[in-house]
């Protein structure tokens, strides 16, 4: 009986929760290729990896890969990425986004979204989530607040 009443009150507490959830990364920055432009813009094509960690009973790896173009301020024009995160239990989710414009290089805001997932995830697919980055030399700090 106690089992029975820890998985019910496990489930309830997951579909009340169900309509948003945090999620954080921190990884470190694996490769940065730039091209710098001759009047002070440049183009960065980038891939970091790490660990993620939700409030739901997620925790798992991920990797991002994607592009950003700065103007010769140093501020954001353009940026796009796309991660694959794999949980615990093998379980994978893509998510994609991009940075608000005007941004800086080392500490941003933006938005992404769970545009495909397996097993667990599919119910996730369609989440819109709010993240916020912060670099320290090569070290990604990323937590996010996600909803249906």
């Amino acid at each position: 009986m106690n089992l029975f009443l820890t998985i019910l009150i496990s489930l309830i507490s997951l579909t009340l929760n169900a309509e948003e959830f945090k999620y954080k990364v921190v990884g470190k920055l694996k490769t940065d290729n730039v091209i710098d432009f001759p009047e002070g813009g440049k183009f960065v094509s980038f891939h970091h990896e790490g660990g993620f960690e939700t409030d739901i009973g997620k925790y798992g790896e991920y990797q991002c890969r994607g592009s950003i173009l700065y103007d010769k301020n140093e501020k954001l024009v353009n940026m796009f990425f796309a991660c694959e995160n794999f949980d615990q239990n093998g379980e994978k989710f893509i998510n994609m986004g991009k940075r608000f414009k005007g941004s800086d290089i080392d500490r941003a805001v933006g938005n992404m979204s769970v545009i495909e997932g397996e097993g667990f995830w599919k119910n996730y697919v369609g989440y819109k989530c709010t993240y916020a980055v912060e670099y320290v030399n090569k070290v990604i700090f990323s937590p996010a607040h996600c909803k249906n």
